[in-house]
Parts: C-alpha cells; sequence; structure tokens
C-alpha cells in the first residue's frame, strides 16, 4: 500500500443521509460471522453511530482480514430492515428482536452472516504504545463546520492542568484516514496525542471529509478541497482564544496540505511539522514510488524499467484526459493493448492497484496529484519548520527532504530543522527493510526518537 498515494480500495462518495429508523434505534458494534460455502468464515460487522451533523451513520468492518472503518456509501432503511452499498459489495441487516441478521452479496452471490450480536468493540491487534489510562488530560469530541456544508468530526486533547498550551493539528495522508490514522493496528494518531498531551502539548485530530463522523463526498475530493478543511480547523481552534500558539504536523500527504494552507494563510500557522513529507513533483513522486514498488516485489533491473515505461504512459493518459469516462476508455485500451510479456510483468509484480488501477484513475483526486507540485507552496512557508524524513521510506524517497529544504531556502525561510532518520519507515517505525510487507509486523506504532524530535521541536516554538 501506498499510504501517499495507494489508498485501499473502498474508496467512493456518501451520497445520502439515512434517516431515523432501525440504525438510530440501535447504536454501536455489530458484529457477526460471514460465512462463504465451502470456504473460510470471516467476522464481520458494523458500526452505527452519529456524524459530526447528528446524522445517523454506519462503517463496515472485517476484523479478520484486518479491514476497519470501510465507509459505507449509501443507506436505505425500510423498516427494520437496513440496506448497505459499499464499493465491493451490499450489506442487509434486519432487526430480530435482540440482534441483527445479515446478508453479503459480492459479484453476484450472497452469503449469510450469522446473528450480529452488540459487542463493545472489534477485535484488534494489541500494539505496544496503543496508549492505556489513566490519562494526564482531557479529550474532548467536537465538529467543526467547513467548506461546502461538510462537517469535520474530531477529538481536542488538552493536558491538565496547563494554561494557554500549543496545539497541534495532524493531518494524514491518503486514503480513507479516521482521526486515528491507523493501520495494521497502529493508531498512530492516537499515539502522537498521548505523547504529546504528557508532554503539556494539546492534539486535535479529525477524520477526513466522507470518513468516519465527518460528512462529506470523500470520493471525489481535491487537495484543494483537504486544504479548506485544514484551514476550517485552524480557524476554529484560533477562534477558542484557548491555545498560546497553533502549529500543523503533517505526515505523508499531510505536510502537502499544511504548506498550502501556511502559505495562502500565513497569520494563521505558527510553526508546521512535515513527517515523510513531500517535495517533488507529483508525477515523479509516484513514479519514484512505483519503482521501489516493483523492487520490493521482486523485479529485476531490467524489468523495473519494462514497467517503468507502462507506468508512465499510465500516468501520461491520466494527465491528458480530464474528463473521467474519457481517461477510463484510453486507460483500458492502452492496458488491452500491451504485448503479452507486459501484461504477465504488471500481474506478477502487482503494479495494478492503488495508483496503478482503474477505479483511483477515474477519480479526480489522482489526476490533481500527479499535475501537483509541492514547491510553490513550500517557497511561500514563513513559519518555522521541522522537516523529517526516514531512510527507509519506500513511499516518500529521502529525495523529497531535499525538494522541501531547497524550496524552503528558496522562500527566505532559515527557521528549518531537517533530517533523514535511519532506518525509519514510511509508518515513522524502526524498520529493517522498509518494504511494505513489514508494517504490520513490527510492534512499535512510532519510532520514540521521532516523538522527542516532534515534542522538543513543538516546545521550542514560543
Amino acid at each position: 500500500m501506498k499510504s501517499l498515494l495507494k489508498p485501499l480500495a473502498f474508496l467512493f462518495a456518501l451520497h445520502a443521509t439515512a434517516q431515523a429508523g432501525v440504525l438510530k434505534d440501535h447504536p454501536g458494534h455489530w458484529m457477526g460471522e460471514l460465512k462463504i460455502p465451502n470456504g473460510p468464515t470471516f467476522k464481520s460487522g458494523v458500526e452505527i453511530f452519529a456524524r459530526a451533523d447528528g446524522s445517523t451513520w454506519a462503517s463496515f468492518s472485517s476484523p479478520d482480514q484486518g479491514g476497519y472503518d470501510i465507509p459505507i456509501a449509501h443507506i436505505k432503511e425500510t423498516g427494520d430492515v437496513a440496506e448497505f452499498d459499499l464499493v465491493f459489495g451490499a450489506m442487509k441487516l434486519t432487526w430480530a428482536g435482540d440482534h441483527f441478521k445479515g446478508e453479503w452479496t459480492q459479484g453476484g452471490a450472497t452469503f449469510p452472516i450469522e446473528k450480529l450480536t452488540q459487542v463493545k468493540e472489534f477485535p484488534k491487534k494489541s500494539r505496544p504504545q496503543t496508549p492505556a489510562g489513566p490519562f494526564p488530560y482531557k479529550e474532548e469530541t467536537v465538529a467543526i463546520p467547513s467548506i461546502d456544508g461538510v462537517m469535520l468530526g474530531a477529538t481536542l486533547t488538552t493536558p491538565m492542568g496547563k494554561a494557554q498550551p500549543k496545539l497541534v493539528i495532524l493531518v494524514h495522508g491518503s486514503g480513507p484516514n479516521t482521526r486515528e490514522a491507523e493501520h495494521g493496528g497502529h493508531r498512530r494518531f492516537t499515539v502522537l496525542a498521548d505523547y504529546l498531551a504528557r508532554q503539556g502539548i494539546a492534539v486535535l485530530r479529525y477524520d477526513k471529509r466522507g470518513i468516519s463522523r465527518s460528512t462529506g463526498d470523500y470520493a471525489n475530493h481535491t487537495q484543494s478541497q483537504l486544504a479548506g478543511d485544514l484551514y476550517a480547523v485552524v480557524q476554529a481552534m484560533k477562534a477558542r482564544k484557548q491555545f498560546r500558539r497553533v502549529g500543523i504536523l503533517g505526515h505523508s500527504e499531510g505536510p502537502m496540505i499544511a504548506a498550502a494552507v501556511a502559505a495562502r494563510h500565513p497569520a494563521s500557522v505558527d510553526f508546521l511539522v512535515s513527517l515523510a513529507g513531500v517535495g517533488l513533483p507529483g508525477k515523479q513522486l509516484i513514479e519514484a514510488q512505483d519503482r521501489l514498488l516493483a523492487k520490493d516485489n521482486g523485479a529485476s533491473p531490467a524489468e523495473v524499467e519494462r514497467l517503468m515505461e507502462y507506468v508512465s504512459r499510465f500516468y501520461d493518459i491520466i494527465i491528458a484526459q480530464p474528463e473521467s469516462e474519457t481517461r477510463v476508455a484510453a486507460l483500458k485500451a492502452m492496458r488491452a493493448a500491451l504485448p503479452a510479456e507486459d501484461k504477465e510483468l504488471v500481474k506478477k509484480y502487482k503494479m495494478n492497484g492503488g495508483s496503478l488501477s482503474i477505479e483511483l484513475a477515474s477519480q479526480p483526486a489522482l489526476r490533481v496529484v500527479l499535475m501537483a507540485d509541492p514547491h510553490n507552496d513550500w517557497r511561500g512557508v514563513k513559519s518555522p519548520v521541522l522537516a523529517l524524513n526516514g531512510s527507509l521510506d519506500h513511499q516518500v524517497p529521502v529525495e523529497s527532504l531535499a525538494g522541501i529544504l531547497a524550496s524552503l531556502k528558496a522562500g527566505g525561510n532559515r527557521k528549518v530543522e531537517s533530517a533523514i532518520l535511519p532506518s525509519i519507515n514510511h509508518l515513522l517505525q524502526t524498520a529493517k527493510t522498509g518494504a511494505e510487507d513489514e508494517y504490520d509486523v513490527i510492534e512499535e506504532t512510532i519510532a520514540p526518537l521521532l516523538l522527542q524530535r516532534v515534542a522538543a521541536f513543538v516546545k521550542k516554538q514560543g
């Protein structure tokens, strides 16, 4: 998974609001077993909740497959029946007195989900750094109005007994991220918030638009909308007059969003932290990711070069075709015309998912990112900056840091600290290889050295 541009496959819009009914009457986590005839059984379930605007909604989870908070595109309620549409399937729940009866439909086949009963939460991997109480801070759930009617769900963490603390706003990388920025049981933003709060620093983290408690259209979002959401969060926190300084910390794509806000609204951002941040033009960065992915998947140097010809053509078509239908048709035609040997290489080395998938290519966000050049925004950042990248990052190569630093220098910003941290991967863990298949087997969520560097920098800001 490229967490910058290879989000999970369930990317789509939230088109409607579920009305009061069977879902509103039964909030919480409901889990059962999805049975595949002559195949495996998977724990599966839904969480029913109120979004930031008060509407009732739900998300799907498959704990045995490591999938949580998967967005639901559309909900229809009729009496005791609720029907959910997901991009890769559909689910039907029927209230049966004290539990839900479920059906899962995918690929034209329907499978039963045995009795969904209420549970406290879905089972997740235990990670050593996941915070455990008692907590020396307060957590408050807040709703923040943003642009185009979107309401963002968020958590504000404030240290106890500290007047006018500094505040750090956390901005996630690409993909359908909740405020926890969870991957493989690693709740990265939860760990960051806990660590910083224990250092006397307040933290605000929020669900991306169209994800979990935030309303909006995720599938058709653009970076400018994400920047608008971030600026709305900054303004909301400034309006509270509760914090001495307000800064932004972004991961992966997050620093690009943060730089855009800091450059365009310099009086609003007092400092900026970039973790695994992007400092290269979009197409150049994504092609560098794909090159590393091909190598990680075992391609020889000659095979990598052949694959990169295909990759470059794929992205050139996306850039050249502004209309989704035309773009998709051109990509399908290009793939169909590939020599048999190239088709086999693409399949063998998994170069057909994420940013190289037709599904993601049909959406506007990828084209915007491919055409983006973050240099202009980084040149406009005048606030103090801490920029840290990992030496084993296979998704945002270390050359990206040089691009950030060059742009800051060109803009006259001398208040910059930076480092390439040894043995740190893209998810900010201490790693051995940096490859994606290593993420879930590492017990560490965030390297302690990185946490310490961030806290020390924030403490120095005013």
